[in-house]
């Protein structure tokens, strides 16, 4: 029988309450199996037409800064509780970058918030959570918002 351990966790962060319970439950399992936290914030860029009319300029920074202050917390957080933590804040598609990522740093599990919505912006936007689960070739933990249950 062979030991399954993790000890590279990929946590991807949004800035929403989900993402916070998420890092916590990251955070919380990292530290008592000793593994690696990559914390990945991952802000989804405006499009094309919002950048060309300005709208929605002042929301973008203001997720942007919400986003970095929720990781550098969590960085915290981790290094206080002398967990290892790697940390990247990008630009792009979640399910893309979360998975690049994890590639990337030989990731054992993927940790990721989820939150209920609705039928038709789960059908006009996607589910990150879901995607993952049903693509990633990593273990993959979704943590509900303590709000949603």
């Amino acid at each position: 029988m062979t030991s399954t351990t993790f000890k590279r966790i990929l946590v991807g962060a949004n800035g929403t309450t989900g993402s916070e319970r998420a890092l916590e439950v990251a955070i919380s399992l990292a530290a008592s199996i000793h593994a690696q936290i990559i914390l990945l914030g991952v802000i989804v860029p405006l499009s094309a037409e919002t950048q060309a009319e300005g709208f929605g300029l002042e929301e973008a920074s203001r997720a942007r800064a919400d986003l970095e202050k929720q990781v550098r917390s969590a960085e915290r957080i981790a290094r206080d509780q002398g967990v290892d933590v790697v940390t990247e804040i990008i630009e792009g598609d979640p399910e893309k970058e979360i998975e690049r990522k994890s590639e990337e740093a030989s990731a054992d599990l993927i940790v990721v918030g989820h939150r209920d919505i609705g039928r038709v912006r789960r059908w006009l936007e996607g589910s990150t959570s879901e995607t993952l689960v049903r693509k990633s070739q990593v273990s993959i933990l979704v943590v509900h918002d303590h709000h949603s249950l």
